[in-house]
């Protein structure tokens, strides 16, 4: 995608200093998108106005159209709507940085960024709409690398792997100390949430008599040995000591032998967030689930403001 981003910058870089108008969409990979690039905007003195929508349509591009803005940019949509956009916004410059699947394109004021302009292979799930808003901040400047994490959350909201363009991503946030990676119990909720209700809830991994059952997750609590609770507070996992973290590990594992999955197959990568408190949203799972809920409950500011 060297080329495509190589010309987003340059057409960029020729823009005037009138204000831009901003569009994104409301998931987490969509708040994620719209805070690189704003942050890039203010770090280029730009003003600009943000909107966030739950999607884009005829009735958003024709406000769009009535709106006295020369230049817009759309991060994590607007590929899929190129024609709408031709129709309705034909005498604006338009930046458009997606992965979803592209309209075909004849208009040379539409600068688009989207990897499957690049003929890469299933596109839309080797990078996300924040990843590609990212490798366009970092190469316009190399300030903005330390942004990537922001990249790398918007990524978990839309269940990537960390492979190709998305490991180039990820380890630009670990080399800028953003992310912390780890490999141990791949459960929601270890930073936050009491040890018995991530259990309870745990369906990946699904630990038999365990998952959905309340009195059977105290039961197995009880039989691990563990001192589960502290001060009458049920602790987290982030709150177990190494010793108990082992027996809490070799209990799921023993009790997930003879199910159809592996019983080991309870380990993966966390992605610790290494500026946030530790009793805020460090696991950068929970942490895009909140701004996906930001987004859902029409809320979106918030996530920006987070």
């Amino acid at each position: 995608m060297h080329d495509l981003i190589e010309k987003a910058v340059q057409e960029f870089k020729l823009l005037d200093n009138k204000p831009l108008r901003v569009i994104s969409h409301l998931d987490s990979d969509g708040i994620t998108s719209a805070s690189i690039i704003i942050k890039v905007l203010v770090r280029e003195n730009k003003k600009f106005i943000l909107s966030i929508v739950k999607q884009l349509n005829e009735i958003v591009l024709k406000e769009l159209a009535l709106e006295n803005f020369n230049t817009i940019i759309f991060t994590d949509l607007g590929s899929g709507y190129i024609k709408s956009i031709n129709k309705h916004l034909k005498n604006k410059k338009i930046f458009i940085f997606d992965h979803h699947e592209p309209e075909s394109n004849d208009n040379d004021n539409i600068v688009q960024i989207n990897p499957h302009l690049a003929n890469i292979k299933e596109a839309s799930n080797k990078i996300s709409g924040s990843g590609v808003t990212y490798l366009f901040a970092k190469a316009l400047n190399k300030e903005n690398m330390d942004l990537a994490h922001l990249a790398v959350i918007g990524s978990i909201g839309d269940i990537q792997d960390f492979n190709d363009l998305n490991k180039e991503i990820l380890d630009d946030a670990v080399n800028k100390e953003r992310i912390i990676v780890k490999n141990g119990l791949k459960m929601f909720g270890l930073q936050t949430k009491p040890l018995n209700k991530i259990l309870q809830y745990s369906t990946d991994p699904y630990i038999p008599g365990v998952t959905g059952d309340e009195q059977g997750t105290y039961q197995f609590l009880l039989e691990t040995g563990i001192t589960f609770s502290k001060n009458n507070k049920i602790k987290r996992i982030v709150d177990l000591d190494e010793d108990e973290l082992k027996k809490l590990i070799k209990a799921i594992i023993l009790r997930r032998l003879g199910s159809e999955k592996n019983p080991e197959d309870v380990f993966g990568n966390i992605y610790i967030l290494k500026n946030e408190s530790e009793d805020n949203f460090k696991d950068a799972r929970e942490f895009s689930t909140l701004l996906n809920c930001c987004g859902r409950l029409n809320k979106p500011s918030i996530g920006i403001g987070v």
